[in-house]
């Protein structure tokens, strides 16, 4: 334990050694600065005109009035070009010294009318289409010269869609749906695995309360198992997902808002951003949000929530060379307790719909579960050289619940009968997460070949400490007819009750070590082959009981995780054939196995999937869409030995396979469609008696998704809009018996829109049907027909 301590200090040594050295080296230079002013050829300011040094990474955009700052330049001489798509390019050469400010005007040749018109031109774009990333491969990769089928949700089609919390969000994900877990987290069913866990910007995240949709840039949903640059900490076998935060920006802007509605809804959001210095090299951004909501079962205040999210941003550009990114996240939620529901051999109803009416609530009001998250994400992006990149990140990320949160239990015994258990959490219950990790991205050329790489180390840490009744199933506890009316409980019943519990608070530490290596290689300009490899080190520490004192189940394993991809651009940057292997991984504890029950280091779990598809990006962009197949198989589950169930046995297998389809398309000026299919089945194809041969639960074999809206372009109506969507799910199975259904559901939304330069407001009519769906993970119904009114002020 002391030797890995080790290990971490000095790692932590070398890198900020690293990033001192990079300071002291910026330090040192003298930069000079050019400052500047674009206007038509009737004189008037241009404004969004792209300015940059030629052959050099300094660039920016003109602001309204036509001016520009390329700040920190090096002494040189350089070629000045200014452009706007479809316009001759103007250029004109200057010389930049030391500690000295060059000044230059520069005329565009447009008129103020032509660039008006250009202005209107650029809302044309298929603004849903945000699928640029970094993080999917951990280096710039255009969608179609990647192999891995990802699928984003841009800060646009978020609030478009007036989206108050992060689920809504979701349901734009094709082949997935989101779930809910009974400690507040939001997650989704991906390919036919539940996941509660998520990344940050790339980066691993206790994710407990969810992120507030304000602070969202983009959702990417990544599919399919993804250890071998993800690890396994924060992945599932189906996927999984990273949230990209909103980032500081080089002029003054921001918006704030406000959302009110059906079920007593409002919300107050805000998102400013400002440079600090003149310069702009000191760049500040924050996002807030504060959102209440009232009971949606049979208006009686069951399943109310409150809300609040703060984000403050800082981007410090050291030098051209050299940029710091701090970003932190807080982000609170209280609500009243929500249930695990659990199907007893007595019932014989179908579903949960059967079972309990959609307007009764086991819940009570005065049972509040309270958790918050608290994300600090510190990244340092340092270019060594024209072809390599260096980015140092560092990751801390902690939730909490504190005592007044409340876990509840239901289990039905027959149609009519119900037993509740409400089990109290005292103090200090939490779950952490902490990485650091260094990477460095190459951009070369080995003869005639392409590389584009990125070699890696981290080190990610994850920890628990939870003070829990010694059985979830002590606690306050009742027998609830279903035929008469549910009796509330109070907080003081569920915590008298629970003073006669004995507690036991547990804690566990997991570290992992990874070094991993990938490469994509241009074989041709349209053949690229992706190799990758992640060699990984668990050392699990075991889980400390206070309640014996002793800590049990501690283990250490490797892992290996490769990845494969081949990508054919049958239309350089328009049609790309791909296929992938991919693998995924989840540590094992050690068990008892037969036939003498000896402890047994087991093997890690494994997710192998072989993937096929093709990638289209047509039409200057108006159209972007991915079809494919996929194939996962699950090696290595464990199950209690049917001759013996205190012993287990690790043979399992489990079979996914699927299609899946999305298409984001700009057909014409102001028309956007967003729509998505998926098909899944997961079946256990070798397991325990009672799994063998049944379907995974929570896992459609049907899943669709739409969105389309149009705004009017010009006109005296210019800035009205109308939007229209919804989605499709099948039915799925609640229990493992396959015996339960967990209901399917067809929900359609509306929506009318205006905007302005300055003013956004946006009607959204929701469930137009009054459907009666439920959330999977919890079995929380979900809000019946409602509006929603925004309003939006740009600053």
């Amino acid at each position: 334990m002391n030797h890995s301590n080790k290990q971490i200090q000095n790692f932590v040594f070398i890198v900020y050694s690293f990033l001192f050295f990079s300071l002291s080296c910026a330090a040192q230079q003298n930069n000079g600065k050019i400052k500047g002013n674009i206007t038509t050829s009737d004189g008037e300011p241009a404004a969004g005109v792209n300015v940059i040094l030629k052959n050099s990474k300094y660039g920016t955009i003109a602001n309204e009035d036509g001016n520009f700052e390329l700040n920190r330049v090096k002494p040189n001489t350089y070629t000045l070009q200014i452009s706007l798509t479809g316009y001759e390019t103007a250029q004109q050469e200057i010389t930049v010294n030391e500690n000295e400010t060059t000044t230059i005007n520069l005329q565009l040749k447009v008129s103020n009318k032509e660039l008006k018109e250009i202005v209107i031109h650029s809302n044309k774009a298929n603004k849903f289409a945000d699928r640029e990333t970094v993080y999917v491969a951990r280096m710039p990769l255009k969608n179609l010269e990647n192999s891995q089928v990802y699928n984003t949700v841009s800060k646009e089609l978020i609030k478009e869609q007036l989206a108050t919390d992060m689920s809504q969000v979701h349901r734009n994900i094709p082949g997935a749906i989101p779930g809910a877990a009974g400690g507040g987290s939001v997650g989704i069913v991906s390919r036919g695995f539940t996941s509660y866990q998520s990344l940050r910007n790339g980066m691993n995240s206790a994710a407990i309360a969810p992120e507030d949709p304000i602070n969202i840039e983009r959702v990417e949903a990544i599919k399919g198992p993804v250890g071998t640059l993800f690890s396994n900490i924060s992945t599932s076998l189906g996927g999984v997902l990273n949230y990209v935060t909103k980032k500081p920006y080089e002029t003054f802007g921001g918006e704030v808002s406000y959302t009110t509605g059906s079920y007593q809804l409002n919300r107050i959001t805000a998102d400013v951003n400002t440079p600090l210095d003149k310069e702009k090299t000191l760049l500040f951004r924050a996002t807030a949000s504060y959102q209440t909501r009232n009971g949606y079962v049979n208006g009686d205040g069951a399943l109310w929530a409150n809300s609040y999210s703060f984000s403050p941003k800082l981007t410090y550009k050291v030098n051209p060379n050299l940029t710091l990114d701090i970003d932190v996240d807080i982000v609170s939620q209280k609500y009243n307790a929500t249930y695990v529901y659990t199907i007893g051999s007595g019932v014989t109803a179908k579903s949960l719909k059967d079972l309990l009416p959609y307007d009764k609530s086991l819940s009570s009001n005065g049972l509040a579960n309270y958790n918050f998250m608290n994300n600090v994400n510190v990244t340092a992006n340092y270019k060594i050289s024209e072809s390599w990149t260096s980015q140092t990140s560092y990751m801390f990320s902690e939730g909490h619940y504190p005592k007044q949160y409340l876990y509840s239990a239901a289990t039905f015994t027959s149609n009519t009968s119900v037993n509740r258990v409400v089990g109290l959490w005292e103090p200090d219950n939490k779950f952490g997460q902490t990485q650091l990790q260094q990477n460095f991205v190459g951009d070369f050329k080995i003869g005639k070949l392409r590389n584009r790489i990125v070699a890696g180390i981290d080190w990610s840490q994850y920890y628990y400490g939870l003070n829990r009744p010694l059985a979830l199933t002590d606690g306050y506890k009742d027998t609830v007819d279903l035929t008469k009316p549910i009796p509330e409980i109070s907080q003081t019943q569920v915590e008298t009750a629970n003073s006669l519990v004995k507690y036991n608070f547990r804690s566990s530490k997991l570290d992992q070590y990874s070094a991993y290596v990938s490469d994509v290689l241009n074989v041709t300009d349209n053949l690229l082959v992706m190799a990758s490899l992640r060699l990984t080190r668990a050392i699990n520490n075991g889980v400390y009981s206070q309640n014996t004192g002793l800590i049990t189940g501690n283990y250490n394993q490797t892992q290996f995780s490769p990845k494969l991809g081949i990508v054919y651009q049958v239309l350089k940057d328009k049609i790309s054939l791909f296929t992938n292997y991919n693998n995924g991984f989840v540590n094992v504890a050690p068990a008892p196995t037969a036939p003498n029950g000896d402890i047994t280091v087991l093997k890690p779990q494994q997710a192998n999937q072989t993937e096929g598809g093709v990638k289209f990006d047509l039409f200057n962009g108006k159209l972007s869409s991915t079809f494919s197949y996929y194939d996962i198989r699950v090696t290595n589950a464990t199950y209690p030995d049917p001759a013996n169930a205190a012993y287990t046995v690790q043979n399992g297998t489990q079979h996914s396979k699927g299609f899946e389809a999305d298409v984001i398309a700009n057909p014409i000026a102001g028309l956007n469609i967003v729509a998505g299919y998926g098909f899944n089945e997961n079946i256990y194809t070798k397991n325990s008696t009672a799994l063998q041969g049944k379907f995974a639960t929570f896992a459609p074999k049907n899943i669709a998704n739409l969105w389309i809206s149009y705004k009017i372009m010009k006109g005296k109506l210019s800035g009205l809009g109308l939007g229209a969507g919804g989605n499709y799910v099948s039915d799925s199975w609640y229990n493992t018996s396959n015996t339960f259904i967990f209901n399917g559901y067809t929900v359609a939304n509306a929506s009318v829109f205006y905007s302005t330069e300055k003013l956004i407001l946006n009607l959204k009519l929701n469930n137009i049907t009054n459907e009666q769906y439920y959330i999977v993970g919890t079995g929380t119904p979900q809000m019946l027909r409602n509006i929603a009114v925004g309003f939006t002020y740009k600053l």
